[in-house]
């Protein structure tokens, strides 16, 4: 029934839209990958517009008024509790002072006057960059691409003039207006029945079937946008409180008489936290109806922090740049820590080095399909004993990984290799640990 009225108003709307020429919809009239202007005829406005990840900048010129510079925040902790910010384009510096908070978006204003306006646009056009500075952070702002944007806009406007904008936009005076004869009128008004009358034939054959796509896709790309804004705000958060959630971590992991790692009181608190703290904040920014498909993953990403140091935490908040390290025998220790570290993430593996003391045992954390491996590398220039095999099984099952191996690029002692038998542990050259570990997915 539902599809049936809507239907009925669109083919009704499409029916009418010839005799009502004077109505104007908002359209767009060119874009970058970051900028975009746009014209809206009926409420006489111009927006140019740029976004990026955390904010979006834009520039509101109206007809008989003043123009409006406007900087839109996601809400943060950092720009809670500021009161202005500057924003710096050629050698012009705006003051914006922030006003009321609306759908959850924290905004700072100015308006500009005419001859501000003109030097704006001229700067605007003619560098490649502007900086936001908050609270004296600079944060930078790419102009490429906003000279043709312009054009491309004062193009529209020459053939569709909006009266009385500010310069360079509008005309200096109304005589330079383009009028219209009556059969320039007369020929838009046939063009416009004439594809009014075409719109009409397209609803009745498609217009059921295409707004079930259309409705189709915007559900898909509300649902997208819902369950990437829902992870981001719950993993800024697990990052803000990784280093207590390792605390908690090491506190209620333990062993029982048997030697089995017991960590049910962890997952417990794993679990309060996203209750309490994770929950709360995507309520608080419209977005918990996501929860539930994010939840396993953002379980994960806690469990897979705490188990690292603050000192190694930070790893898993930035991504890692790939080493070039080469192999030689007088390398320092950690250096062949991170070339093993590096095979693996070559082979496809997601490796991490660990302190430089190590961290029980273990030298390399790395994982793929849900697969752990543990690696102990020993750069010698003897045998390795049978100590590198005790401390990477012991790590193993601290871990509870899957593989453990030792990784050197010496040979091993006979009591080295009955001990790895026994326990399964491999005893590896570099030159085959990448082969080694593909055998294992």
């Amino acid at each position: 029934m539902k599809f049936s009225s809507l239907y009925a108003f669109l083919v009704l709307c499409c029916i009418c839209s010839p005799l009502f020429p004077s109505i104007a919809q908002s359209q767009v009239v060119a874009d970058t990958p970051i900028w975009r202007s746009s014209i809206n005829t009926q409420s006489r406005q111009i927006i140019i517009s740029g976004q990026e990840d955390n904010f979006t900048l834009s520039l509101c010129i109206l007809s008989e008024k003043p123009s409006l510079l406007r900087i839109s925040f996601v809400p943060n902790n950092k720009i809670k509790n500021i009161t202005f910010v500057n924003f710096t384009i050629g050698k012009q510096i705006f003051t914006l002072t922030k006003q009321l908070n609306q759908n959850n978006v924290i905004e700072f204003e100015v308006t500009l006057s005419t001859s501000q306006l003109k030097t704006f646009i001229h700067d605007f056009t003619s560098t490649e960059k502007a900086t936001i500075t908050i609270d004296h952070k600079e944060i930078p702002i790419s102009l490429i691409g906003t000279s043709s944007l312009v054009a491309t806009l004062l193009e529209r406007l020459n053939t569709h003039p909006i009266p009385k904008l500010a310069p360079p936009f509008g005309k200096t005076s109304s005589e330079n207006l383009p009028s219209l004869s009556n059969t320039n009128n007369k020929t838009t008004s046939y063009s416009q029945l004439l594809y009014g009358m075409g719109g009409i034939f397209f609803l009745l054959l498609f217009g059921r079937p295409l707004f079930k796509l259309l409705s189709r896709i915007h559900r898909y790309r509300k649902k997208s946008y819902g369950v990437k804004k829902a992870y981001k705000i719950a993993s800024n958060e697990i990052e803000q409180h990784a280093k207590t959630l390792y605390i908690k971590r090491d506190q209620l992991l333990y062993k029982d008489d048997y030697g089995s790692l017991v960590q049910e009181k962890w997952i417990q608190e794993a679990n309060r936290f996203l209750r309490t703290k994770i929950k709360p904040l995507l309520s608080e920014n419209q977005v918990l109806d996501y929860y539930p498909l994010i939840q396993n993953k953002i379980l994960k990403k806690v469990l897979y922090i705490a188990k690292y140091p603050p000192n190694k935490q930070r790893a898993f908040f930035t991504n890692r740049k790939k080493t070039k390290l080469k192999y030689s025998p007088t390398m320092p220790p950690l250096e062949y820590e991170e070339y093993c570290a590096e095979l693996l993430r070559q082979a496809g593996w997601n490796a991490d080095v660990t302190t430089a003391s190590g961290d029980q045992g273990a030298d390399i954390i790395a994982s793929k399909k849900k697969i752990t491996l543990i690696i102990q590398c020993k750069l010698y220039s003897k045998p390795v004993s049978n100590k590198a095999v005790q401390e990477v099984n012991a790590a193993k099952i601290f871990y509870h990984a899957h593989y453990a191996a030792v990784v050197s690029n010496a040979n091993y002692t006979t009591s080295a290799r009955q001990l790895a038998s026994s326990t399964k542990v491999t005893l590896l050259h570099h030159e085959n640990l990448q082969k080694f570990a593909n055998t294992l997915v």
